[in-house]
């Protein structure tokens, strides 16, 4: 009597599926990095054009203003909103507003990359002042007159200092590399602030540890390095580019003394020219 044959159960073994399941997870993996990869640089493209409209929009106030540069924060009680009423301050100190009509279109140059519906909101008009994508260099470029100014360009200060913000565009020494505008952030996951600091002012303001998304927005001046290490820089010579932490913490970036001593450590001291 033959010994009857069951056929071989089809099917994968448990080895076979586990093998299975771990390359499935690896392509999701990989196709998951290379999605982030194209939205991040996607991202990153709508900013570099966004910071030259704005840079665009920042350069024709001295040209309509006899060379001056504007103040980075001073309250001005002419400014209005898209509708012609007059706006209060802080939102009239700050930079969006007060460059609206040099702006072809505010929300198009000034929100971006998630932030384009702060328009439609109630409190729309004081979202616009705060969270623009990219900050302004107040402090070294016009100058921080606000309440809450690190250092006021006050008389006082300036006797103490000498002048130690540019306020014409004759004055650059080195204008293509003198920071204007960056990627800022006000918090975690909160791209947009108004401004952004200086590594050094009277003495270090940074924090000494690298940038990390964890750490308060305010430890690196606002700036967000949000695009692989990288912040999307607009200059006073009209030129955009990409600058890591390296560069951002070399003061002749910021400060126009800076860049006439040459010095990348520059402190703001009693008796500066």
């Amino acid at each position: 009597m033959k010994k009857r044959i069951r056929p071989h159960a089809s099917g994968f073994t448990l080895l076979e599926l586990l093998v299975t399941t771990a390359i499935i997870a690896t392509l999701a993996g990989i196709s998951a990095t290379g999605y982030l990869s194209l939205r991040q640089k996607a991202r990153m493209v709508t900013e570099i054009n966004a910071a030259k409209n704005l840079i665009t929009a920042y350069l024709s106030y001295p040209s309509d203003h006899n060379g001056q540069v504007m103040p980075g924060y001073q309250s001005d009680p002419e400014v209005t909103d898209l509708d012609g009423r007059p706006l209060a301050s802080p939102m009239n100190a700050r930079y969006p507003w007060r460059l609206a009509a040099n702006a072809p279109r505010i929300d198009g140059v000034m929100l971006f990359n998630g932030n384009e519906t702060a328009l439609d909101e109630q409190n729309s008009d004081y979202l616009v002042s705060v969270k623009p994508n990219l900050g302004i260099n107040a402090v070294f470029l016009g100058g921080h007159f606000g309440s809450g100014s690190p250092l006021p360009p006050s008389p006082r200060l300036l006797e103490a200092y000498g002048k130690f913000h540019l306020t014409h565009l004759a004055e650059a020494h080195a204008p293509e590399e003198l920071i204007v505008f960056s990627s800022a952030r006000s918090g975690k996951d909160s791209p947009g602030y108004f401004e952004i600091r200086s590594p050094k002012l009277t003495r270090p303001i940074w924090s000494s540890t690298e940038f990390s998304e964890d750490s308060p927005a305010s430890s690196h001046g606002f700036v967000d390095f949000r695009y692989d290490g990288k912040t999307v820089t607009a200059c006073l010579a009209g030129n955009v580019q990409l600058m890591d932490e390296d560069e951002m913490r070399d003061m002749r970036h910021w400060s126009n003394q800076a860049a006439i001593e040459n010095d990348p450590d520059f402190l703001i001291r009693v008796g500066s020219n």
